[in-house]
């Protein structure tokens, strides 16, 4: 560590130790401490190494990891975890932490450390807002030692609005996604360090590796998607959480339910046969909503509903729970109306409440349903609002009753400004829809934050929400959520698709109508109903 008092613009220090601290030691701290290497090298004074506060000992960095930093060059070098220690923290210049609780371990470990330990991303942000120029010339050491002298006052003017803002996320025991995720947040964080005490490479340095890049995935946008239940749908299907599920419980008697709508029903798709014998099920759910919220005990409200109605979509869980698709329709669609003259989904909701809707459906894609559930569309802001708001992308500046409430960029919004910013494009179906599809996956990742996945608290506010927005049908009781709930409980939202049903115009006797494009509407369902949609859009 260097001495103190050092004058970092006429002595800079021979070396400059950075201590990652994580949890376990094997995932982000990791990838934090070689990422760093790969960027500042050690030839210039640096050091950088890593610790955990709950390491486990002897084992090494997680293969996902492992494979993202094999990816953009910074290879691991076989060192395995470590336990952090108080001689570790003494000798460090710079801590920086994988999340808040682990800079709150550190300082309490050694409180002299306090001023200069930060979260990897709330450091990235001091270091950003104060820009290479306003460090001192020097070498690197000397321009981080002068960075980590100047950053102590600037957190609570440059901090987050959300606090868990400052935290990477953890992805343990999530999917795929969510290790990418993570390791885009360490790698952002540790490029903007590394932009600020390092702008330009020296004759001689190697290149910075190049950023990772999630693998191209199939779009998710989304056509005639407005604001309603894809929220509520994924909180009640994709909540991955202990106390999320048992809450449940707690809160099923606000869920309104309405009749069973597959009584009556005499023709329908087959059952899904699972490969072995009593094996898991997939689970399809028909979610129906509409711009405001519908009495279910009134049969005369369901008419009324349609006409408000704006999206309709299959959600559907994968049996081995590893995936969740929810499939946009648009309520427009033309298909054949049980009892009546062909016709769209709307209509067939109108005229069959969601018995209709169901056989309409269930006929058009030869998709058995095993659920219905009904949202009004203020369930996208009631659940942003629990989760303390998201970051949105403003094309311009936000103007609530005469006044800018956020200025044009990436902004956190609460549920109320995020409504009115995709109201604004009110006379633009199109655009419209484009908003709410960016609403909605903005909602998936504060989900997969972890101050939200694993803060019980959170998901019972969450869960209040949802459930005074959402009703189902009696079907759908106490035990078969609780028991869905508990079998995705580690699907995260990064395992959560979003597309749209293809859709051509075709010409009617009245106009042009909306209908399936033949090819791929037929592959598309073929995936659903044999469940390998999963598969089908990894493949594609």
């Amino acid at each position: 560590m260097t001495p103190s008092g050092t004058d970092a613009s006429s002595a800079p220090p021979s070396r400059f130790d950075v201590l990652v601290v994580g949890s376990a030691n094997v995932s982000r701290s990791r990838a934090a401490e070689r990422l760093m290497r790969a960027r500042v090298g050690q030839d210039e004074g640096i050091e950088v190494s890593s610790a955990g506060t709950r390491a486990a000992l002897g084992e090494p960095v997680v293969e996902p990891f492992d494979e993202l930093l094999t990816a953009v060059g910074a290879y691991t070098d076989g060192r395995s975890a470590r336990q952090l220690s108080t001689e570790t923290v003494h000798s460090a210049d710079l801590v920086l932490t994988a999340t808040r609780e682990e800079r709150a371990a550190v300082v309490r470990l050694v409180p002299a450390a306090v001023g200069r330990t930060f979260t990897l991303r709330e450091f990235a942000r001091v270091a950003a807002s104060l820009g290479p120029s306003s460090l001192p010339e020097g070498d690197l050491a000397a321009r981080l030692s002068a960075l980590v002298r100047a950053a102590p006052p600037l957190r609570g003017p440059t901090a987050p609005t959300v606090a868990a803002d400052d935290d990477v996320l953890d992805p343990s025991g999530m999917g795929p996604a969510a290790f990418e995720r993570s390791f885009v947040q360490v790698q952002a964080a540790v490029d903007s360090i590394v932009r600020t005490v390092r702008p330009t490479l020296a004759d001689g340095d190697p290149p910075l590796p190049e950023p990772y890049a999630p693998p191209a995935r199939r779009s998710r946008g989304l056509r005639n998607v407005a604001l309603l239940a894809l929220a509520s749908l994924v909180g009640l299907v994709v909540v991955g959480t202990v106390g999320a599920f048992v809450a449940i419980g707690l809160l099923d008697d606000r869920v309104e339910r309405f009749p069973d709508p597959f009584a009556n029903l005499s023709s329908r798709p087959a059952p899904f046969v699972p490969t072995t014998p009593g094996g898991a099920l997939p689970v399809t759910i028909l979610v129906l909503g509409s711009t405001d919220d519908v009495r279910t005990d009134d049969p005369d409200a369901w008419a009324t509903a349609a006409a408000q109605t704006d999206v309709v979509m299959l959600a559907h869980v994968s049996a081995d729970r590893s995936h969740a698709h929810v499939i946009a329709m648009p309520p427009d669609l033309w298909v054949e109306v049980p009892g009546e003259v062909p016709g769209t989904l709307r209509a067939a909701f109108a005229e069959g409440g969601p018995p209709g809707a169901v056989q309409a459906v269930e006929r058009l894609t030869n998709v058995r349903l095993d659920h219905v559930a009904l949202a009004d569309s203020e369930t996208f802001a009631r659940v942003t609002q629990s989760l303390g708001g998201v970051t949105l992308p403003l094309e311009s500046n936000l103007v609530i009753g005469g006044r800018v409430v956020a200025t044009a960029g990436e902004r956190r919004l609460t549920g109320e400004q995020a409504l009115v910013w995709v109201r604004g494009a009110v006379d633009d179906d199109l655009g419209r829809a484009q908003r709410s599809a960016v609403w909605l996956l903005a909602i998936l990742d504060r989900m997969g934050d972890g101050d939200v996945r694993h803060n019980p608290l959170t998901w019972l506010r969450l869960l209040g929400v949802i459930t005074a927005s959402v009703a189902v049908d009696e079907g759908f009781d106490r035990s078969e959520m609780v028991g869905l709930l508990a079998s995705v409980r580690t699907l995260g939202p990064g395992e959560v698709d979003v597309l749209p049903v293809p859709t051509v115009l075709a010409a009617g006797e009245t106009g042009a109508l909306l209908v399936p494009d033949a090819a791929p509407f037929s592959t598309l369902m073929d995936s659903l109903r044999t469940d390998t949609l999963g598969a089908h859009l990894d493949g594609g």
